[in-house]
C-alpha cells in the first residue's frame, strides 16, 4: 500500500499494477481510485496502470491544496517511482486535473482521455456548456447540511433511469458500501475548484492525441458540449455511450475498455494519431 508525502503536505495513496506503457487513471469528485477497478484489472495485463486517491478521498490525507499543487505532486511522484511518460485518463474532476498536469508537464503526456469531463465546469456568458454556478453552490450547501448522505444522493443522480434499473447498478451500489467516505472539507474545496477553474486555453494548445468519452444522458456534460468539442477538436476521437450518464466505464465496463483500448493502440505520429 504505497504512500508518498509530498511537499504540499498531502500524503498521497497510490497503486501501480502491471508493466508496459503507463496509463494514469484519475478519478473524480466524491469517489476514489477503486472506481477504476474494472479498467485496472483489464489494462494491467498489457500496461502499467497508475492510480491515485485524490486528497481527502480514499486513503490519501487531506490538506487544502490547489489544482496546480495536485498536478505538481502527481508529476513528482511519477518521477520518484521511475515513470517519465504516461497517457492520462481522467473522469470528471479527474479530467480537469489531468489537463492541469498536461499544462505543466506536457512533455510527459502521450495522450489525454477525458471521460465525462470538460475544461471548464461552470457556465459563463461565453461558455454555456457547463453547470450553472448556482447549482454548484447549491450542491455545496446541501453537502454542508446533509453530509455524508448527500454524497450518495448525488452519485445516484449521475446515472440514467436505464442504468439505475439495471443489475449492474445494484452491483455498483453494493460495491460503494465498502468505500471510505471522502472528507467533507475536501469535497467542498474541490467544488470550489470546479466552479473557478478554466482550462479551455490549455486544451486548445494541447498537441497530443485526444479522446472524449461521454454518456448521452450525462447532465454534467450535455450533448451540446459534445458538438462544441467536435468543432474545436476535429482530429480528436469521440465515443458516446447510449443511455449512459456520467460513468460509462462503470455501467458498460467491457464496451468502455474496448473503445479506450482502440484509442491506445492507435499509432502516434508527430503528436497526432
Amino acid at each position: 500500500m504505497p504512500f508518498f508525502l509530498a511537499e504540499s503536505g498531502v500524503n498521497w495513496h497510490y497503486e501501480v499494477e502491471g508493466n508496459g506503457e503507463v496509463l494514469l487513471f484519475i478519478h473524480g469528485w466524491g469517489v476514489n481510485m477503486r472506481i477504476w477497478r474494472q479498467q485496472t484489472k483489464y489494462f494491467s495485463q498489457t500496461h502499467k496502470v497508475l492510480n491515485f486517491d485524490l486528497p481527502g478521498h480514499g486513503k490519501s490525507s487531506w490538506k487544502r491544496i490547489t489544482l496546480e499543487e495536485m498536478a505538481k505532486d502527481i508529476s513528482v511522484i511519477s518521477e520518484k517511482i521511475g515513470i517519465d511518460s504516461f497517457t492520462i485518463i481522467g473522469s470528471s474532476f479527474g479530467g480537469l486535473l489531468g489537463l492541469k498536469i498536461a499544462e505543466l508537464s506536457a512533455a510527459k503526456v502521450r495522450r489525454l482521455v477525458l471521460v465525462g469531463s470538460q475544461p471548464k465546469f461552470a457556465q459563463s456568458p461565453d461558455y454555456p456548456y457547463g453547470l450553472e454556478i448556482k447549482w454548484i453552490r447549491k450542491l455545496a450547501g446541501q453537502l454542508k447540511r446533509s453530509y455524508p448522505s448527500m454524497i450518495n444522493i448525488f452519485f445516484r443522480s449521475l446515472f440514467t433511469i436505464e442504468e439505475r434499473e439495471s443489475r449492474r447498478f445494484k452491483w455498483i451500489q453494493t460495491f460503494r458500501k465498502t468505500d471510505i467516505v471522502p472528507q467533507q472539507e475536501a469535497l467542498l474545496d474541490l467544488l470550489d475548484i470546479l466552479e473557478k477553474e478554466d482550462l479551455r486555453e490549455s486544451l486548445r494548445k494541447s498537441s497530443f492525441p485526444l479522446q472524449f468519452i461521454y454518456g448521452n444522458g450525462d447532465y454534467v456534460c450535455p450533448v451540446d458540449l459534445h458538438q462544441y468539442l467536435k468543432e474545436q477538436f476535429p482530429r480528436a476521437r469521440f465515443d458516446v455511450f447510449d443511455k449512459c450518464g456520467h460513468f460509462p466505464f462503470l455501467s458498460k465496463p467491457h464496451e468502455f475498455n474496448q473503445v479506450l483500448g482502440a484509442f491506445l493502440s492507435s499509432e502516434i505520429k508527430d503528436g497526432k494519431l
